[in-house]
């Protein structure tokens, strides 16, 4: 396998360090490049830019996969769901656009900081693993 990219947000940054600490770990003796942005509307727009720089430089089999990670908590306004509507139509569109290329999408959106306590590490090691076996999977087609 080629290398993974992490797009990752910079809000909640301590369920965005147990992200990356376990994508590390589950992803260990790959090459695993990191991006950050500011939130999630900015995921799938940094994700095709790497996707599309790595593209260039290595036609291919340049990159395996892409995991796009951040969190959603609703708030008081119709915000969120403007948010999460969003980063999930733009991260499938990448989905789409590079069928060669394994795109899993762990931006957890929940409606209080405790759903994110809970979910957050047993999210992210599911998505890994699934990213993991859908970049496999497209490699052998």
């Amino acid at each position: 396998m080629s290398r993974f990219v992490v797009v990752h947000t910079s809000w909640y940054q301590e369920y965005i360090n147990d992200m990356k600490e376990i994508i590390s770990e589950e992803l260990s003796g790959l090459e695993v490049n990191f991006y950050e942005v500011p939130g999630s509307l900015e995921l799938a727009a940094m994700g095709k830019k790497v996707i599309e720089l790595i593209l260039k430089k290595e036609s291919k089999g340049g990159i395996a996969g892409v995991i796009f990670c951040g969190a959603v908590v609703r708030g008081e306004t119709t915000h969120y769901e403007l948010v999460t509507k969003e980063t999930f139509r733009e991260i499938g569109n990448l989905a789409l656009d590079y069928p060669d290329i394994a795109i899993i999408n762990n931006v957890i959106c929940v409606e209080n900081e405790e759903q994110l306590k809970i979910r957050n590490k047993k999210n992210t090691l599911n998505n890994v693993k699934a990213l993991k076996t859908l970049a496999k999977s497209k490699e052998e087609l």
